[in-house]
């Protein structure tokens, strides 16, 4: 048997900052508030609480700072409740999010009609709306498109869609759309850890995805990732099942991990440790991603 890990997993750029951000500010105040959970991962926010970093989803509740802003943004009319109470305001959102606020605001201007490519229901998709005036439409695939004809049309994703998704799009719209416009807001990161989680997946019998079970970015994962190979998406090494195992007698197989963009380092040594163990892999204590053969 053997276990590979995808490259790219674990932290991206967007999400360190964030974390840093709130353990430095906890750190200077003694306390912190984030606006929702800052990221899509249960097992880092009761860390990151244990520190002193509470969440709450009201902000009609927050009487007093430092206040920060999750790393998915939270909507306009929020920040201009948030700014009218004079409170600390630390912004952990990640830029690529804010980059997709500044075109939703172009295109709108600009007077496109505007299809978003993401979960209308997701923290990042509702504060991305939020800077649109006039209206938008949502699609995921498999949807129908609201219209059968358009005049100007822009396209926004989601930061942690799917590339092919885009181009299903925007193939769909090129037809029956005068003007066409596309703003590829999906970050380098979740590009390339996609890729990469592909390309192990066609080479294993088994993938173990890991994440929160409310990050996109980790379900996204999860389901490219079942195109290829049996998939389970897990949160912690305790979820781990022997009969995911058994049923390959433990031998000869691949066994493939990757994780989402909220996933910390150590839950991704833990399970990767729990693997080894039950496979019969002897391997020294592990203190980095990077001593996980990776693929």
């Amino acid at each position: 048997m053997k276990i590979y890990l995808a490259k790219h997993s674990g932290f991206c750029f967007g999400v360190k900052r964030a974390i840093k951000l709130a353990e430095e500010t906890a750190k200077e105040y003694g306390k912190a508030i984030t606006i929702g959970p800052i990221i899509h991962n249960p097992q880092m926010v009761e860390r990151l609480q244990n520190d002193g970093v509470s969440a709450v989803e009201d902000i009609n509740l927050i009487e007093s700072g430092p206040v920060i802003i999750r790393s998915h943004g939270i909507p306009n009319k929020s920040l201009d409740v948030l700014q009218s109470k004079e409170l600390v305001i630390i912004d952990a959102t990640c830029p690529y999010v804010n980059k997709a606020h500044e075109f939703a605001k172009i295109a709108d201007k600009q007077g496109y009609e505007i299809v978003i490519l993401g979960d209308k229901t997701h923290p990042e998709i509702i504060a991305l709306q939020s800077y649109i005036k006039s209206k938008v439409y949502f699609w995921e695939k498999s949807d129908v498109l609201p219209k059968s004809k358009y005049t100007k049309v822009a396209i926004i994703c989601q930061t942690t869609q799917n590339v092919d998704n885009l181009n299903i799009l925007a193939n769909m719209l090129t037809p029956i759309s005068n003007e066409l416009r596309i703003f590829n807001t999906i970050c380098n990161a979740t590009n390339v850890r996609q890729q990469a989680s592909l390309e192990l997946a066609k080479i294993c019998d088994l993938m173990i995805v890991i994440g929160g079970k409310n990050s996109s970015n980790t379900k996204m994962l999860a389901k490219l990732c079942s195109e290829y190979a049996e998939t389970k998406h897990i949160e912690i090494a305790d979820e781990i099942e022997l009969s995911w195992l058994e049923k390959y007698n433990n031998q000869g197989i691949n066994i493939g991990m990757t994780a989402g963009a909220s996933t910390p380092d150590w839950i991704i040594i833990e399970i990767y440790s729990k693997l080894c163990k039950i496979a019969g892999i002897e391997i020294p204590s592990m203190h980095s991603i990077d001593e996980i053969p990776s693929y």
